[in-house]
């Protein structure tokens, strides 16, 4: 039997780099492949061997412990040159060298799985260490002989062929979504209910959405689900701007209390500035909720503007309110809308996905 070493620097439930892992962890044996995961965290969710590799790395979200990366990296080559896996997928930044150098003294096939690039970006999205080492870091791992690379949006195909000028081959296999999962679940559409669900920190830009849905009408609702930095901002700048019909809710501990709110909204709101894929636009469209997101990475590979959804610019919080007011009035758009996203969002099943992972992990053995 096939074995793959999974690696990732922390396990579900935190971020979408894990989903993606937990999700293939579930469902490769079923295609005749024997799993292993790597992780600075333990966890006991999955019928699979978990080796802790470090003390975790986050401890404080979304705060990293830089001794215990440096832990994880070191400690990850061992453990891996130790193992007689036959395939090693290496997820998120922090897996990348200790599987590319693992990979090189075992002769073992590295695919790397490269969720998102930040580029020039580095000093937007982190303060202290981070932002200066990530540019130097990104542009030494692309650089590295992998078999395969993936990544989850076609714009960062073309980021990593012009920017990076990437020598290895560069496939898209997206991240997905459990429809029959979601479809288990019930819940009650709240009519004029528009919903956000995410992380309040800069990057997902909350204060857009809330001046675009001041333009919204006074009969609208607008719930914000997450916890971050951003908070105190948020809820003063509803204040500043007069709006009574805004809640903010701490981040579900369950998943299923965030389908239940996902699919009690008439409009669901992705108002980042970048968004390297987006699992909850996608459990929206699942949802039979209408999405109107900003015209990000992800979102712009399977919203179709107009289409299954509406796409906005970035910041344009005068057009986002104006497609959010446009999906509350009009029910005839919005069941169009909410009809064909929902063929879209089946197709991103993580049936389907983790099937191509499967064939692709075929061609390398």
């Amino acid at each position: 039997m096939t074995k793959i070493a999974l690696c990732t620097e922390v396990l579900y439930p935190l971020y979408g780099v894990e989903r993606r892992v937990y999700e293939m962890a579930k469902r490769l044996p079923e295609y005749g492949y024997d799993i292993e995961l790597y992780s600075s965290t333990p966890n006991g969710f999955l019928d699979v061997k978990i080796n802790q590799v470090s003390k975790p790395t986050i401890t404080r979200q979304p705060k990293r412990n830089y001794i215990n990366c440096l832990q994880y990296t070191r400690n990850l080559v061992k453990l891996l040159c130790k193992s007689d896996c036959d395939i090693i997928d290496a997820n998120g930044h922090l897996s990348l060298l200790p599987c590319s150098i693992a990979g090189m003294k075992t002769k073992v096939p590295v695919v790397a799985t490269i969720h998102d690039l930040y580029l020039l970006e580095w000093h937007y999205m982190y303060k202290g260490l981070g932002a200066f080492v990530g540019l130097p870091f990104e542009l030494l791992v692309s650089q590295l002989p992998y078999r395969r690379v993936i990544t989850l949006n076609s714009s960062l195909v073309r980021r990593m062929k012009e920017s990076l000028k990437m020598r290895s081959p560069v496939d898209v296999i997206p991240s997905g979504i459990d429809v029959k999962y979601i479809d288990t679940i019930r819940s009650e559409k709240k009519e004029n209910r528009v919903v956000y669900i995410g992380r309040l920190v800069p990057q997902k830009s909350v204060a857009t959405l809330i001046r675009a849905f001041a333009l919204a009408g006074r009969d609208a609702r607008l719930v914000i689900v997450g916890d971050g930095t951003e908070k105190e901002h948020l809820i003063r700048l509803s204040k500043k701007l007069g709006l009574k019909n805004v809640s903010f809710l701490p981040s579900f501990k369950r998943h299923e209390d965030a389908i239940k709110m996902i699919k009690s909204a008439t409009v669901l709101v992705m108002p980042s500035k970048r968004e390297c894929f987006g699992i909850i636009p996608l459990e929206a469209m699942c949802s039979h909720t209408a999405v109107v997101s900003t015209r990000t990475e992800g979102p712009s590979d399977y919203i179709l503007n107009e289409g299954n959804g509406f796409l906005v610019d970035v910041d344009d919080y005068v057009g986002m309110g104006n497609k959010i007011k446009l999906l509350l009035e009009d029910r005839k758009l919005r069941n169009k809308i909410t009809r064909n996203a929902r063929k879209t969002a089946e197709l991103y099943d993580w049936n389907n996905i983790v099937k191509r992972i499967a064939q692709m992990y075929k061609e390398l053995v």
